[in-house]
């Protein structure tokens, strides 16, 4: 009977030695957040906004929903300015605005009826505008002087 509760012992403490060490080389493999006892990560986040922020608290990256629902992403410059924006109108039709430091779009990239355009802008005007125009995606150009004057260099913009 003694032998018996000696051997339940040793078998015992070779089991807490042994997972003592297997937690050991666990932790190694851990992020430092969760080896310090913070929760785990959440396998999903659900909200209508998500704000980053960089290391002094400055808003860098806005993820979010318009009031209709169409999702945009906002990328920051370190002046607090919209710099780079994308996402989906309600209709369905997706855009990239590219903006100066002045928060004006210089370049705009979306669909229109699934169909590409690309748009230069200067000043808050359009300049060039190039895209592939109805179903047989036939390809335009057209161009605005300094005026506004327009200028179809080819193809129908409709």
């Amino acid at each position: 009977m003694r032998s018996s509760a000696l051997i339940s012992f040793a078998l015992g403490a070779c089991g807490m030695l042994l997972g003592h060490a297997a937690a050991r080389r666990l932790d190694a493999g851990m992020p430092a957040a969760v080896a310090a006892g913070a929760a785990p990560a959440a396998p999903s986040l659900t909200a209508q906004q998500v704000e980053i922020v960089g290391p002094r608290g400055e808003r860098r990256i806005l993820l979010g929903v318009g009031p209709q629902g169409a999702p945009g992403i906002w990328f920051f410059d370190d002046q607090g300015k919209v710099r780079l924006n994308l996402g989906v109108y309600p209709d369905g039709d997706a855009f990239l605005v590219l903006n100066d430091p002045a928060e004006n779009a210089v370049e705009l990239a979306r669909t229109v009826g699934g169909a590409p355009y690309l748009i230069l802008k200067a000043a808050a005007r359009d300049r060039m505008i190039l895209g592939l125009n109805g179903p047989a995606a036939d390809p335009f150009f057209v161009r605005y002087d300094a005026a506004g004057a327009k200028t179809t260099v080819f193809g129908a913009y409709p």
